[in-house]
């Protein structure tokens, strides 16, 4: 009777033991005889370690995407602000008229009224370099004028330009250079030389006073 038992209890906890022991994992597995309902010693469980296997719930992988994105956040958000303090570290060696501990506000400030004093000053040296140029051009001017005249009559938007000088190599091209660089349209021409002076006339359509008078201060100083 205790033989029988034993057989048909063992092969009972057999199948009871594979259905529990699924998704468990230990140090060692007790003998089968030890769940017997027939073995009177109940205690040979002491000493075995059945730890049932962790698996990763969705709550705690969404926390665990939720601190990595805080994470790189920060550190983005750090990385911009360091890029930020050396920009304005470099506008504060450049600009002039800073403390040492001045705000970003103040940098901000004179930086941009720098730049409107540089804006200015470019402005300034422009008009000087201009006006050496004018005077530059009256001389060279004056001192050809002895040798060249023009003559001009204006008709509508028609310009007569009645051109005298002494004839030197070229000229009469430079000439006709000077009216293709303003923009003006030669309608017709004529050309006369005698006794070594030039006489030329010039009928075109230029656009307005400014432009026929730089055109005669042009061929003057040529």
């Amino acid at each position: 009777m205790d033989q029988g038992c034993e057989i048909v209890e063992e092969e009972g906890i057999n199948n009871l033991l594979l259905g529990i022991m699924e998704g468990y994992s230990g140090s060692a597995i007790p003998p089968l005889s030890i769940f017997s309902p027939c073995s009177k010693n109940h205690n040979h469980f002491e000493g075995f370690n059945l730890k049932k296997r962790s698996r990763p719930r969705n709550g705690e992988r969404e926390e665990e995407e939720e601190e990595d994105f805080v994470t790189q956040s920060r550190k983005k958000e750090r990385e911009n602000r360091e890029k930020m303090k050396k920009s304005y570290d470099v506008l504060q060696s450049m600009v002039p008229n800073l403390f040492p501990k001045s705000t970003n506000e103040q940098i901000v400030t004179k930086t941009i009224e720098h730049i409107r004093n540089l804006k200015k000053e470019i402005r300034i040296l422009e008009l000087l370099k201009l006006s050496s140029n004018s005077v530059a051009a009256e001389d060279k001017m004056s001192t050809t004028q002895n040798s060249s005249s023009i003559e001009v009559a204006v008709s509508g938007n028609v310009t007569f330009f009645g051109i005298r000088s002494e004839v030197r190599q070229s000229l009469v091209p430079k000439i006709f250079m000077v009216f293709h660089e303003y923009g003006a349209e030669v309608l017709a021409a004529n050309i006369a030389v005698n006794h070594g002076q030039l006489t030329l006339s010039v009928t075109a359509i230029v656009a307005g006073n400014y432009i026929i008078e730089n055109i005669r201060r042009d061929i003057l100083v040529l």
